[in-house]
């Protein structure tokens, strides 16, 4: 049995990967593999413009956002068995976005969890990859999720999106208290498609005046400020197909 534990860095690093410093948090029960993980990211900084500080090692969802209070890294990479319960991870994880400067957060796993997945998007987590892939995939993941977007590696894209459509029914209550209309919707599975303006004027026949219109609109619906948090917003809420 692992001895639960905080590994601490000193703190000399700005709450944002659009620097060129990024402060990093690794959060798995393994010792080893987060030495491993260390290694990966300290190889990324030493041949690439970025440089990616670990501030921090713990072994549980409840040592994860304590240190995140404390440290506020930017981006935490967390393993949905860390706490060998998902649902005191998941806590963990809405308690995360309720900070002051909540972190990004790329969830890890030894395999994929559909039910992880989907919860651990909902409650704010920007990727989900597994543990296989990361040395392939793990700069990639980092920087899409840098850009506010959401990372997926293929193999969960189809998944993600089948537990989306099986909640269908909960995303049309969702859409009703949102106010959101049913062409305001269809903008949403448009643009979370990477549409342009421009092609969602010409595939619904309007204006991009009418279009930039409708997202000024959507945009206070959701209680966000850009394109991007648009669609992290309706993933996490199940408003797209």
């Amino acid at each position: 049995m692992i001895t639960s534990q905080i590994l601490l860095q000193p703190q000399n690093t700005v709450n944002s990967c659009a620097d060129l410093q990024c402060s990093v948090m690794l959060a798995d029960s393994n010792q080893e593999f987060r030495q491993g993980l260390r290694s990966l990211l300290s190889f990324y900084s030493k041949h690439g413009a970025a440089q990616y500080v670990v501030v921090g090692e713990v072994a549980s969802g409840a040592q994860a956002l304590h240190l995140a209070q404390k440290q506020h890294p930017s981006l935490m990479i967390i393993d949905v068995d860390v706490d060998q319960n998902w649902d005191t991870t998941l806590d963990a994880l809405k308690q995360l976005q309720q900070l002051d400067k909540p972190p990004k957060v790329l969830l890890i796993s030894e395999e994929l969890k559909p039910a992880y997945l989907f919860s651990g998007m909902q409650a704010g987590a920007s990727g989900y990859l597994s543990k296989d892939r990361l040395s392939m995939e793990l700069l990639t993941a980092i920087h899409t999720i840098e850009r506010g977007d959401v990372y997926l590696s293929q193999e969960m894209v189809n998944t993600f999106f089948y537990l989306f459509q099986s909640h269908a029914k909960q995303a049309t209550e969702k859409c009703k208290q949102l106010r959101l209309s049913k062409r305001e919707r269809e903008l949403l599975n448009l643009l979370s498609r990477g549409k342009s303006n421009e092609d969602i004027a010409n595939e619904l026949y309007i204006s991009v005046a009418t279009v930039k219109s409708h997202f000024t609109s959507i945009f206070e619906k959701l209680g966000v400020k850009s394109r991007a948090q648009a669609i992290v917003r309706s993933l996490r809420l199940g408003l797209v197909q």
